[in-house]
């Protein structure tokens, strides 16, 4: 099936895709949910950021956590995100630079990751996130993305 709206039509599938993973994962399958999920995120990440980079809205971090947007938590000194387009964009940079590390939980399940962004070999700015918070992120990133299309053919 062709892609009608580049942009909405891969959300969509993006989110079936995810869920028949989880619906194996849950079967007992031998599936790995974390890899398809940070795949997934990257694809969410890059292909509509590079092109609605400037529609991403600046939502303040409190109005982004009261509507139930899991927020990263940044370890070191480096400051916390100021808004929604700044987490899109970090979290962008962070995958696509494969600049993660998959932590475990003892019992060889993949339960938190590091994220992180560098310039020029110095870290600007790094986070921890559970897995269900990365998964939290890109659902409400597939909904933002859909509710774009559906303000658009308003």
């Amino acid at each position: 099936m062709m892609y009608k709206e580049v942009i909405q039509d891969f959300a969509r599938r993006t989110r079936k895709n995810l869920e028949v993973i989880d619906q194996l994962h849950a079967e007992g399958r031998e599936v790995y949910e974390v890899t398809q999920l940070v795949n997934s995120t990257l694809g969410l990440l890059v292909f509509p950021q590079q092109e609605y980079v400037d529609q991403i809205p600046r939502t303040p971090l409190d109005e982004l956590r009261r509507d139930g947007w899991p927020i990263p938590k940044v370890t070191g000194r480096f400051e916390q995100v100021r808004d929604l387009n700044q987490l899109i964009r970090y979290l962008r940079n962070a995958i696509t630079h494969f600049n993660i590390k998959f932590i475990g939980d003892g019992q060889n399940e993949i339960e938190v990751l590091r994220v992180w962004n560098e310039d020029r070999g110095r870290k600007t700015w790094e986070a921890v996130l559970s897995v269900s918070d990365l998964r939290g992120i890109a659902e409400r990133f597939i909904e933002f993305l859909l509710n774009e299309d559906e303000t658009d053919d308003a």
